[in-house]
């Protein structure tokens, strides 16, 4: 008998939608096939579309707490705006923001994250709380400054001594981008990434303001600069890549080094559409995200795949719908070292229960359905390590009426301040 079974849903295994029943033993898929199956929970997934969980391959999720605050500017004047909030921001005022963003992300189906930001231990904290999954890191800035290096490198490591021992979190070293970071500085960070075997997520080519000073500064591209310094591996994710030559697209490549992809928040802070087709054609591992709230301002997935794919055809450039839902699931899991995003004997039971809605009616095809007509409503049921945490569209461990309640007594003392 299995601990939790999913019977009667049309699953998405290995790119094709097929009547399956799925048994979960502790947290991993220990059955996926056709026959009659017992478990001591059980999930009718009669008439509804079973994936594997979505993964938001870069966002900072107490950002939640900005949604709405800067809007209309270009990313260099939004920043100016969001750091000065940021500064009065505390570890309660992060925990509150991030369980805000952990019941958001659930209920859109999103089972694991992708986090660089500040007080990472709340974030923590609202991760073990919600049940969700996350990859997380403090994100570091030395601006030149040897002392301000050490310093942010003694937080970093002591936020992955923190993470020792819990289950679903993943800790990893996460440099925020080329124009906050000396490459002495990065090369500190790649080098001690490789010995202690550890994923780096890091800003890269989001602007062309950016690519720009980095020629002016450094004589090269950020990509060419992060190459030549070693960062580039396996185990590097990029987030944006906005602005990529061919030959970068290539690299990137080459280095099977991954992109995570946030076309809203590109959209909204003018730096343009990525290339993501030429990558995905490439071999480029790509993955979708949303980045923070205040610069999308959603943190679902289902929106994320629509307008990837619109952008896309709008340059003149088709990929089939099933190659969106990859980059939603299992392109997210390779790229951070997680053994999930797919429906398959051995993986991490991470699965989401999406039922169809009028909207979507009638359906011709999954795939198109879910990427050109789903908003995240559709989200039903939603499994994380082997355990529902979202079940009939309501969050088990947490009080989501309570966190709103809390959220908006923060903004108050916020806007005082600011």
């Amino acid at each position: 008998m299995f601990d939790l079974v999913i019977e009667n849903g049309i699953c998405f295994i290995s790119g094709n939608f097929v009547e399956s029943n799925i048994g979960i033993t502790n947290n991993k898929i220990a059955y996926v096939g056709r026959e009659s199956i017992k478990g001591r929970e059980k999930i009718n997934a009669r008439g509804c579309l079973v994936l594997p969980g979505f993964f938001n391959a870069h966002t900072h999720s107490a950002m939640t707490i900005l949604r709405g605050y800067a809007e209309g500017l270009p990313l260099d004047k939004w920043l100016d705006k969001v750091w000065k909030i940021e500064a009065m921001l505390d570890e309660r005022s992060i925990y509150i923001a991030s369980m805000l963003a952990c019941i958001e992300m659930l209920k859109n189906g999103i089972t694991c994250f992708s986090d660089m930001y500040i007080h990472m231990d709340s974030v923590a904290r609202a991760v073990e709380e919600t049940g969700i999954r996350a990859v997380l890191g403090y994100g570091m800035a030395d601006r030149g400054s040897e002392e301000r290096m050490e310093k942010e490198l003694k937080i970093a490591l002591d936020f992955i001594k923190n993470c020792e021992n819990k289950e679903r979190i993943k800790p990893m070293l996460t440099p925020h981008a080329i124009y906050t970071c000396s490459p002495e500085f990065l090369s500190r960070i790649n080098d001690l990434a490789n010995e202690m075997g550890l994923i780096k997520h890091i800003h890269a080519s989001e602007t062309l303001w950016e690519v720009k000073e980095s020629k002016k500064k450094f004589g090269k591209t950020p990509i060419k600069l992060l190459d030549d310094i070693k960062f580039l591996d396996q185990r590097t994710v990029l987030a944006h890549c906005v602005w990529l030559s061919g030959d970068e697209i290539n690299l990137i490549a080459n280095r099977r080094t991954s992109v995570a992809h946030c076309p809203s928040s590109n959209l909204k802070l003018s730096s343009g559409i990525a290339k993501i087709a030429e990558m995905t054609e490439n071999g480029v591992n790509v993955a979708i995200g949303t980045d923070g709230a205040a610069s999308n301002n959603m943190l679902n997935i289902f929106s994320e795949i629509r307008l990837s794919a619109l952008l896309q055809q709008l340059r003149k450039k088709f990929l089939s719908p099933v190659k969106y839902l990859e980059m939603a699931t299992k392109n997210g899991y390779r790229a951070y070292g997680i053994d999930g995003g797919e429906i398959e004997k051995g993986k991490i039971a991470d699965i989401i229960v999406v039922e169809p809605k009028i909207h979507q009616m009638p359906i011709y095809n999954y795939a198109n359905s879910l990427v050109f007509s789903s908003n995240g409503c559709e989200v039903r049921d939603v499994i994380v390590n082997g355990k529902i945490v979202v079940e009939d569209r309501t969050p088990i461990n947490v009080d989501d009426e309570k966190v709103v309640d809390q959220i908006s007594k923060l903004k108050e003392k916020i806007l005082g301040k600011a």
